[in-house]
């Protein structure tokens, strides 16, 4: 079988870092696929583009076979919830919607490939994959190198491709994920007022099918209200941009020393690194 390198990306400062250094060193590089979710923020879209123009070269990009608001609606087919609606992913499981919007149409794409690079930092090997199918492809060129997370950020730094998102953002991803922290759901209320709009819009929908809000045991409603009357996370954005990224609103200078309470499950990091 003739072989197939193929770079998985997401955006994210991990994998850009990854990709843009390959291509310095002139690894083989067969396909770069970048799996959207119709979810990302608007600026990644840019990003993107950004991208390819400095690379000098087309990303191939693959979609889910749904979109998110048909799939969370959709009844379960089988199993012991058949016939039940779906709902959206729960802050303490697995999320289905990772697996419908990214691994199935990236393992769709890469089926003819026989090595996949992935974009995980030496400073977070605990995300390398245990799928016993995916071990002897995948390719891990970061940790190869050594390269922290802050690394990254340096590097895309160093040659002018920091992406703007992360000076609002540590993790990027969907822009409704419920996995996302406080400090994220606040830029998302204090950026994004349509997005944040349509995001109460789905949670009411969301209760009216399960009964359950999107975000713990507290309403998109009351942590608005919570806002509103100045309760502002602590959890800022940890990565500077050394070119003084102007296209995100930077909503954390701002921020008071206040915290919401704590939830009853913890905030996790969320989406592409």
């Amino acid at each position: 079988m003739k072989e197939k390198y193929v770079v998985n990306f997401s955006g994210g400062k991990d994998s850009t870092a990854m990709l843009l250094r390959m291509i310095e060193l002139n690894m083989q590089i067969d396909d770069i696929i970048f799996a959207d979710t119709g979810a990302e923020f608007p600026e990644l879209y840019e990003y993107i583009k950004r991208v390819e123009k400095y690379i000098g070269r087309k990303i191939t990009i693959v979609y889910p076979n749904r979109t998110f608001k048909e799939s969370f609606f959709k009844k379960i087919e089988s199993g012991k919830l058949e016939d039940q609606i779906r709902g959206f992913p729960f802050v303490s499981l697995p999320c289905w919607w990772t697996r419908d919007s990214k691994i199935r149409p990236l393992d769709k794409a890469n089926k003819k490939a026989t090595h996949i690079y992935i974009g995980i930092a030496a400073d977070e090997t605990h995300r390398i994959t245990k799928d016993k199918r995916k071990i002897n492809k995948y390719r891990y060129p970061l940790i190869e190198w050594n390269w922290t997370e802050q690394d990254c950020i340096n590097y895309l730094n160093k040659i002018n491709l920091f992406n703007p998102l992360y000076v609002n953002f540590n993790r990027l991803g969907c822009w409704f994920c419920p996995k996302q922290n406080m400090g994220s759901l606040y830029t998302l209320w204090k950026n994004y007022p349509d997005l944040w709009v349509k995001l109460k819009e789905w949670e009411k929908l969301n209760i009216k099918y399960t009964g359950r809000f999107i975000k713990h045991r507290k309403s998109l409603e009351e942590i608005q209200k919570r806002f509103e009357d100045g309760k502002v996370p602590k959890n800022g954005p940890k990565y500077q941009c050394d070119q003084g990224c102007q296209s995100v609103k930077k909503a954390f200078i701002t921020m008071e020393e206040e915290e919401l309470d704590k939830p009853d499950i913890p905030d996790l990091d969320f989406g592409c690194y």
